[in-house]
């Protein structure tokens, strides 16, 4: 696999950009971020066939083509598409999360359990890909431990991660004074908080958060400076998160401890089958207002996604020899 060359395709998402990088991570090789900037009409016939039109005329995608594409996000379809075809059907294409057409049109399709896609070049796991590792969160950790951890602590590192209203969590100011007035409980108890806000988050959340919290009980990031966000995870003994976030919920697995998740008003019955699946699993918790303690194992999805393409990729070139 060390040879593969990987194009990964998005529509400039980050949510996107992140399970993509992920994969090919695990895959090794040599990688190429493309982002397909469909313009209208285009982007409004993503994914079916006649926005390959758009995809033929980006001269981002002109041969030579890869030995791979890893697609993810509905304007990524054409483009993936359309290589596949004029490559000879030579290009092995993936596709992460419900590509809204038949997954037979990729050469394997990732979705999460709860998109509930069936096929037989399908795989599915509860937890979505990502690019993160246990060695780089203890890297991070290292690298911030001095300036995010108190010399007196009587309780435990709680890391908290916090996202935004989106199309179904409106997540407003009500919710957020009620996970303030949670975290301030447990500031109050003498645990320390490390805390992160989202790109989504409004202002008024860091402001809410500082008038709620005792002095000296809590570091807050509200993405200015270097972002701190992999050591919160390598330095937790405990994590909280809001339920907005597939990704950010699926992140928070990965160190191996405790993970609490903060529900939120509003939701979709795919979310709702995401929360609902985890918390059977027992790898995440509800957080109302106190702290939870249970053994956890670090969940991690990418290797097994990774795994599940290499063979598939193997079987791929076997049929081309």
């Amino acid at each position: 696999m060390s040879a593969m060359n990987i194009w990964g395709i998005t529509g400039g998402r980050r949510g996107n950009e992140v399970l993509v990088e992920g994969v090919a991570q695990a895959l090794g090789g040599t990688y190429r971020s493309v982002s397909t900037n469909l313009r209208a009409p285009w982007k409004w016939l993503a994914p079916y066939r006649l926005a390959e039109i758009a995809a033929k005329a980006d001269g981002a995608i002109a041969p030579p083509f890869p030995d791979m594409v890893i697609a993810s996000a509905r304007q990524a379809v054409p483009h993936a598409r359309y290589i596949k075809r004029a490559s000879g059907q030579r290009v092995f294409t993936v596709f992460l999360q419900n590509p809204l057409i038949h997954p037979a049109h990729f050469d394997f399709v990732w979705t999460p359990a709860h998109d509930q896609i069936r096929g037989a070049n399908v795989r599915q796991t509860l937890l979505s890909p990502h690019a993160m590792r246990q060695p780089d969160l203890e890297k991070a950790a290292d690298a911030f431990r001095d300036r995010l951890v108190p010399r007196a602590l009587s309780g435990k590192l709680v890391s908290v991660l916090i996202g935004g209203p989106n199309a179904v969590y409106p997540f407003g100011p009500e919710e957020m004074r009620a996970l303030a007035d949670g975290l301030a409980n447990l500031a109050q108890q003498g645990h320390h908080l490390l805390i992160t806000l989202s790109r989504r988050s409004p202002d008024t959340y860091a402001a809410l958060l500082r008038q709620k919290l005792p002095e000296g009980r809590y570091f807050l990031w509200d993405n200015e400076g270097a972002n701190p966000y992999r050591a919160l995870l390598g330095l937790a003994e405990q994590i909280i998160v809001t339920a907005d976030s597939v990704n950010m919920v699926g992140e928070a697995c990965l160190p191996g401890v405790p993970v609490q998740v903060f529900g939120l008003k509003g939701g979709s019955a795919k979310f709702c089958r995401f929360h609902t699946a985890i918390q059977a699993a027992d790898f995440v918790r509800p957080f109302t207002d106190a702290l939870e303690a249970w053994p956890v194992q670090s969940q991690n999805a990418t290797p097994e996604i990774g795994q599940a393409i290499a063979e598939a990729y193997a079987r791929h070139l076997k049929s081309l020899s």
